[in-house]
């Protein structure tokens, strides 16, 4: 078989508090200038993803490097050099995943910094997923990602008003609400929960 027609399938499961506060977690990638924002392992989660832009690089089953970036006049300045660090990092990476950002009056980088992402992923990596920009302005993911069982594992919520009730996304229609915009590569797999979310049920979400 020739070794350029081998693929692999990373799995995007979406779960809810209880399953993501039981995962074993390692290696945490926080958002702030004064700690590493960007990570290269073999597992590694982020939390309290908002405005900022989270994901990572993988080459299934070898190699990983995932990143939470603050929507900021700091990393809008230094973007370039953000983007080709991971890059580095990871060279020639097959599959990514690129989650966050939302259209509120205080964050004026955090859509423009999606996108800018967004295009540069999709030059240069072969397939990658996406869900854009939340919804509702109280609203936010966690991740984390293994690289032995090649997995994202998502979890997010949201409130619909100010004092509302957070929902979190156990179907797929909360998935839907909670996001603008979501594309899933061709070969991932999407999972909320236990079930997994096939294209006979979901074209729209499949690239």
């Amino acid at each position: 078989m020739d070794k350029n027609s081998i693929t692999f399938t990373s799995n995007i499961r979406f779960v809810d508090r209880r399953w993501y506060s039981k995962l074993q977690k390692k290696n945490r990638i926080d958002f702030w200038h004064d700690v590493p924002n960007i990570l290269k392992a073999d597992e590694f989660y982020s939390e309290g993803i908002k405005t900022c832009i989270g994901g990572g690089l993988v080459n299934p089953l070898k190699g990983a490097a995932g990143f939470h970036l603050w929507d900021d006049k700091t990393n809008q300045k230094n973007f370039t050099q953000i983007v080709n660090s991971l890059f580095v990092l990871i060279k020639e990476p097959e599959r990514a995943l690129l989650i966050g950002s939302k259209k509120i009056d205080d964050s004026p980088y955090s859509v423009k910094q999606f996108q800018k992402f967004k295009k540069i992923f999709n030059e240069r990596v072969k397939y990658f997923s996406f869900f854009e920009q939340h919804r509702y302005e109280n609203s936010q993911t966690h991740y984390h990602y293994s690289v032995d069982n090649d997995t994202w594992t998502l979890f997010s919520e949201y409130a619909k008003s100010e004092n509302g009730r957070y929902m979190q996304v156990k179907d797929l229609k909360k998935l839907k609400e909670c996001f603008h915009n979501i594309s899933i590569a061709k070969g991932d797999r999407l999972f909320i929960g236990e079930k997994e979310i096939t294209i006979k049920e979901a074209p729209e979400l499949f690239q």
